[in-house]
């Protein structure tokens, strides 16, 4: 397990990782869709975006896994699927809002309900379970993808496959899209 400081540093790297995966597979299906009318000009471009964008993947998934049991210890089973810790945090939260709220406007909310925080806490592990493997799915399918690319010559044979290499990029392009979106919304519940 990473000590709390290397695991943020991790998370911070993991991140802009993720961030340039997203990016360049975005970028990569924009460029393949020229395929699909037959122009298949800036062929190495898209090759090497299709490269780019599998090592970003590889390197988001190899930091999210190093970064992994510390989550699973210090996230997941100490807050997010521990009732209690949810309860304690949000009973904090909610002392130090009294205290704002008394200072700036002289009166206070009512207490938001425990029960639906706590069901979302443990949505929210599950969600992050989910993600993986999705990002697991969006590995094969970006490695086909670098595959298909690297073996198919869209000048000398006809864009019969064009429809499907796009469908794959795509595929791998959702999956890392899904897996920032997961991220972030669980790294706001609580991140290492």
């Amino acid at each position: 397990m990473l000590s709390e400081s290397a695991a943020r540093w991790l998370l911070v790297l993991h991140t802009a990782i993720g961030v340039s995966a997203v990016a360049t597979g975005t970028h990569l299906v924009i460029w393949l869709r020229r395929y699909l009318r037959g122009a298949a000009g800036r062929r190495r471009a898209v090759v090497k975006f299709a490269w780019l964008f599998f090592g970003f993947q590889l390197a988001a998934f190899a930091a999210g896994n190093s970064m992994y049991p510390t989550y699973k210890v210090e996230v997941r089973s100490a807050y997010l699927e521990n009732a209690q810790a949810v309860v304690d945090s949000q009973a904090i939260h909610r002392r130090e809002l009294t205290k704002v709220e008394l200072r700036e406007h002289g009166e206070v909310d009512e207490l938001t309900a425990t029960a639906e925080l706590v069901k979302r806490a443990a949505q929210a592990a599950r969600w992050f379970d989910v993600k993986e493997h999705w990002v697991a799915l969006g590995l094969f399918a970006s490695a086909s993808v670098v595959l298909v690319l690297s073996l198919w010559k869209p000048e000398d044979e006809p864009s019969v496959i064009a429809p499907f290499v796009l469908g794959l990029a795509t595929l791998a392009c959702a999956t890392t899209w899904i897996a920032a979106i997961i991220g972030v919304l669980t790294a706001s519940w609580r991140a290492v």
